[in-house]
């Protein structure tokens, strides 16, 4: 694969990118106390291992929707709640179709838009959470999902999730982040936008 494209109906694959990055946690108090810049706060989190093997993974996505489920039962929110899902999304035919299984099994029919950021920045392996839990953070404070700009079709077993090439406009200021690592590893993260 020369391009990574996510749910497209031509994916083949995932790229290695580089990249880092961090954030910054502490209690509201603690931000108030020192009149910092708040771009947002977590709200919940969820964790599930599908214990396939190194590299194996569900076909119906049950480790990432059980994980976002998780997520969200922490956050206190309903999956109407959420404004945009960020997809792991990493180009690969088997990865975004069942995570698209997992997409509608916790939002059924009324998924919110959802992006993608590993086509402009390559799979970053252990980076890949934190760097798109920030660009899910400031998307969402300028009130915008970012398009998947490499989807040229979406690949009809992904159907059902709301991703397109152009940006779309999030539901509320909540987002969901799913991640993937190996050995049928799965996180999610429920963040709000300040």
């Amino acid at each position: 694969s020369e391009t990574l494209r996510p749910f497209d109906a031509r994916h083949d694959g995932s790229l290695f990118g580089e990249g880092a990055g961090a954030l910054l946690l502490e209690t509201a108090a603690s931000a108030a106390e020192r009149n910092a810049l708040v771009l947002g706060e977590i709200l919940g989190s969820g964790y599930a291992c599908e214990a396939q093997g190194l590299t194996s993974i569900r076909d119906d996505g049950d480790g990432l929707a059980r994980a976002a489920s998780q997520a969200l039962d922490g956050a206190q929110l309903t999956p109407a709640d959420v404004g945009m899902v960020v997809a792991h999304g990493n180009g690969t035919p088997q990865s975004d179709i069942s995570e698209a299984a997992a997409i509608r099994r916790v939002f059924g029919a009324a998924a919110p838009p959802t992006t993608a950021f590993k086509w402009a920045l390559g799979h970053t392996i252990a980076a890949a959470g934190i760097l798109e839990t920030a660009l899910a953070l400031e998307a969402l404070a300028r009130g915008t999902v970012p398009g998947v700009a490499n989807l040229a079709r979406l690949d009809p077993a992904c159907a059902g999730v709301p991703v397109s090439a152009g940006a779309q406009q999030p539901r509320s200021k909540v987002a969901l982040i799913l991640c993937r690592g190996f050995a049928g590893t799965n996180a999610a993260l429920v963040v709000r936008a300040a």
